[in-house]
């Protein structure tokens, strides 16, 4: 069966990385426009990392074990810690959403913007080091190509 994560993190990836340049154009423009544009590529963002994470976890259960699949302790370390960043990417994002759903006018409030953007940055790096990790996973380390 032909392996489903690479199907579902184009989405995730785009769209995260999409709400942090328009928070920011917002804050520099003021254009409301740009915040509530940002505001749904968090939500959209956010659900669709969810089938990313499922997808591969799956993938990587198929791919990983087995009677027949050799044990390398290298290649998990490596699929454990994409694995780790992807689960950990959904707990901020998802503590982002929450925060700005309960409080709709938070780049208004300096105090509460400070930790909001905060939560924005840490994603933004967790997006990055994630989707990183993933291409290393593909085309250092070959997982998924032609096992």
């Amino acid at each position: 069966m032909y392996p489903l994560h690479p199907f579902t993190v184009h989405f995730p990836i785009a769209l995260l990385l999409a709400n942090g340049l328009l928070t920011f154009l917002y804050l520099r423009r003021g254009d409301q426009a740009l915040e509530t544009s940002a505001y749904h590529c968090l939500v959209l963002g956010w659900l669709s990392a969810l089938p990313a994470v499922v997808t591969g976890a799956i993938d990587a259960v198929r791919r990983l074990t087995g009677p027949d699949v050799p044990r390398d302790n290298l290649l998990l370390a490596w699929v454990n810690a994409h694995a780790a960043v992807g689960i950990v990417l959904i707990i901020v994002y998802g503590y982002a959403l929450q925060h700005r759903r309960r409080h709709p006018q938070i780049l208004a409030d300096p105090q509460k913007r400070r930790g909001y953007l905060r939560l924005l940055l840490l994603g933004v790096v967790l997006v990055i080091l994630d989707g990183w990790l993933g291409g290393y996973l593909v085309y250092t380390l070959r997982l998924g190509v032609g096992r």
